[in-house]
């Protein structure tokens, strides 16, 4: 009985332990991808990833993060929504992080659901934003240039009703067919690399027949509580173990880079910069000239 406790109470310290400083701890986490129909100029080119700041600070006016992204060097951030919670009533504070960002890289911007609960707060927000360099693509097209080539950077802004029904629950959510990105989005230029900043990572396989090569996405906050062997256990819509938490997948040659996230209470889930360098071929070790594995190729 006394060892039966002694284990209870040793859990119970680690997980308050992690509780409590695993919501403060942020994470730098560096990827490789690969999407074969990427241009040559963007091979080596280093994008970070955020999404999902909602409440979180990191540091004063956000320094913690913004030198965590700044040591990544990349050469282009993209922040793929939820820039604050719906009722935050500090959420202006957000912008000095943006900001600060545009100081680093180029910063592209689509907002995910949160912003999407006040209209008119978000379009002054996006004003802003503007004024201070950040692009926002809301349902637009841009090229994104790496050196002398380009590819079509998206970024999409559901409506809504495809996050949460109006009675605030989450069954029979619908999902974007392609007529509605289509009609959002315009087809994709089939001669031309696509990119797309997309807030839900559930809907992944619709973006991928829509015809994107590479999907930039948040949302799920890597499933709040990651479980060992067994990954996210809750997406925003209450749903168990989702399909996409954290990381890179791939539906035939399209890929997704999905971050999880930096605010929100989690579990053994740290906040995350996702830094990905980008290639469009698999990299092959570099071997020393003569050394025994050189076989002269």
């Amino acid at each position: 009985m006394k060892l039966l406790t002694s284990i209870l109470t040793a859990v119970g310290i680690t997980a308050a332990f992690s509780t409590l400083f695993g919501n403060r701890y942020l994470s730098v986490d560096k990827y490789v991808t690969v999407c074969r129909r990427l241009p040559k100029g963007a091979n080596g080119k280093k994008i970070v990833l955020l999404a999902d700041l909602h409440k979180k600070k990191f540091g004063r006016d956000y320094c913690c993060l913004a030198d965590s992204v700044r040591a990544c060097e990349p050469d282009v951030i993209i922040f793929a929504g939820d820039l604050y919670s719906r009722n935050d009533r500090h959420r202006g504070r957000t912008l000095k992080l943006m900001k600060e960002l545009t100081e680093i890289a180029p910063v592209y911007y689509s907002p995910g659901n949160h912003e999407l609960f006040d209209p008119e707060y978000y379009a002054v927000t996006v004003g802003r934003l503007d004024a201070m360099g950040v692009r926002v693509l809301n349902n637009e097209r841009c090229a994104l240039k790496f050196g002398e080539d380009s590819v079509d950077l998206y970024g999409l802004k559901l409506p809504l009703r495809y996050y949460i029904n109006r009675d605030y629950t989450f069954h029979d959510l619908p999902r974007p067919s392609q007529a509605v990105l289509e009609d959002l989005l315009g087809r994709p230029d089939p001669d031309r690399c696509s990119l797309l900043i997309a807030h839900d990572p559930l809907f992944f396989e619709e973006y991928a027949r829509w015809g994107a090569d590479m999907v930039f996405s948040g949302h799920v906050h890597g499933g709040l509580i990651r479980l060992p062997f067994l990954g996210g256990l809750l997406s925003p819509e209450r749903k168990f173990f989702p399909e996409y938490t954290k990381g890179l997948y791939r539906l035939g040659t399209s890929v997704m880079a999905l971050t999880s996230g930096l605010g929100k209470f989690r579990f053994n889930n740290p906040s995350q910069v996702m830094c990905l360098e980008l290639w469009n071929r698999e990299k092959k070790p570099r071997h020393p000239k003569g050394a025994p594995w050189d076989i002269g190729q």
